[in-house]
């Protein structure tokens, strides 16, 4: 075979196999487990609030035997809520304990519609991992503080 083939086809191969290797770190760094499990088995959301910069919720977990990872918001009709995600930097929780989770909404908006908050869930006991989301149909903006104002969200380590 000429020489010329073979780098041709030395490089399609490496490209390929680079190619492969970014799909595995993208999948690996932020993708949500694919398990979907329902959300009001695991957490409720006693309150929100939405500004129009920030949309933050008060989730009251439910089981301390599953610990939430990370968490995003997305919408495939709003743009301005496609979040980064956010690690909540949690090794245990309490049944009953109120996690804060707050979202930069950019570029502000005054009204967001399906919108999905979605969590990465861990069972303590064997660490099978799952998704619950929680989704709003609409929400207004409200002239609203949201506090405490010194929490935000950072995506997790490797993202």
């Amino acid at each position: 075979m000429p020489r010329a083939k073979l780098i041709v086809i030395a490089a399609i191969v490496a490209a390929a196999a680079f190619g492969l290797f970014l799909g595995y770190l993208a999948y690996t760094s932020d993708s949500f487990p694919t398990q979907q499990r329902p959300f009001g088995d695991y957490a409720s959301i006693p309150s929100s609030t939405f500004n129009g910069s920030e949309y933050a919720f008060r989730v009251q977990w439910n089981n301390a035997n599953y610990i939430p990872l990370y968490a995003q918001l997305t919408s495939p009709a709003t743009d301005a809520a496609n979040t980064p995600v956010c690690d909540l930097k949690l090794a245990s929780v309490t049944s009953g304990q109120i996690i804060f989770m707050p979202f930069t909404i950019t570029p502000e908006s005054a009204a967001l519609s399906n919108v999905d908050l979605s969590i990465a869930v861990s069972s303590a006991t064997n660490s099978t991992q799952f998704t619950i989301a929680y989704n709003v149909p609409l929400v207004n903006a409200t002239n609203s503080a949201i506090t405490p104002s010194n929490v935000t969200c950072g995506e997790p380590p490797g993202s």
